[in-house]
């Protein structure tokens, strides 16, 4: 038998994240929750706001939940979900694509999302409620944080550290051994050779500083 699960959020991810499920044929999506009826998705239903979750878990015991919201910048919007869904009582499982390759002696936290052609390298730990986009590849030994957004085709090289709640843009290339702190931004393309300290928000190649009093942050939901 199936496992349940609800979806959370009707945006561009959620699309990705029902897509990623559907082909494992591990669990039956009972639908998706989002602020308006967005429309089937990929053939999943629209089931009405976050309201109605704790009802869902009542009728669906040991029913699961994955957050399907992206977001560009910070991942508050993600950790406030999160939180929510805990406080439910909702279990939130790692979801792994059939494509992604997780080698030898990693750590998956709970609810984190590795999407198509996702690599992670030998040792690696990766948080809660991260989301790994397509093509991204973590090498031997790194440390991404909870809530950390690694965009599609971005480089993590090994012994690397990205701290809790920092957005990492397509394409980017972290170096070896670099750390970056918490709630850190880094641009489409950057390439980053330095450590980056807290709040800090980088673009280019190599990274320059970018004022971070415009710092907007976009929700995919």
């Amino acid at each position: 038998m199936k496992d349940k699960i609800v979806i959370i959020g009707g945006g561009g991810h959620a699309k990705s994240v029902i897509s990623t499920i559907k082909k494992l044929d591990r669990y039956e999506i009972l639908g998706y929750t989002d602020f308006k009826d967005n429309g089937p998705i990929l053939g999943i239903k629209f089931i009405g706001s976050d309201e109605i979750l704790p009802d869902i878990l009542i009728k669906n015991v040991n029913c699961k939940a994955v957050i399907g919201i992206g977001s560009v910048g910070l991942s508050d919007k993600r950790i406030e979900t999160y939180n929510m869904l805990k406080e439910i009582g909702f279990e939130l499982p790692a979801i792994k694509a059939k494509s992604a390759i997780v080698k030898e002696e990693v750590s998956i936290g709970e609810g984190t999302v590795l999407l198509e052609n996702v690599t992670v390298g030998i040792g690696s730990k990766i948080g809660r409620c991260v989301i790994i986009n397509a093509g991204s590849i973590i090498y031997h030994q790194c440390s991404i944080g909870d809530f950390v957004h690694l965009a599609p085709m971005t480089y993590i090289s090994s012994s690397s550290v990205i701290g809790n709640n920092s957005f990492i843009g397509i394409g980017a290339a972290i170096t070896e051994n670099i750390e970056i702190d918490e709630s850190c931004l880094i641009g489409a393309g950057a390439a980053i050779l330095n450590n980056v300290k807290k709040n800090d928000k980088y673009f280019g190649i190599p990274k320059f500083p970018v004022s971070n009093k415009n710092r907007v942050n976009t929700y995919g939901r």
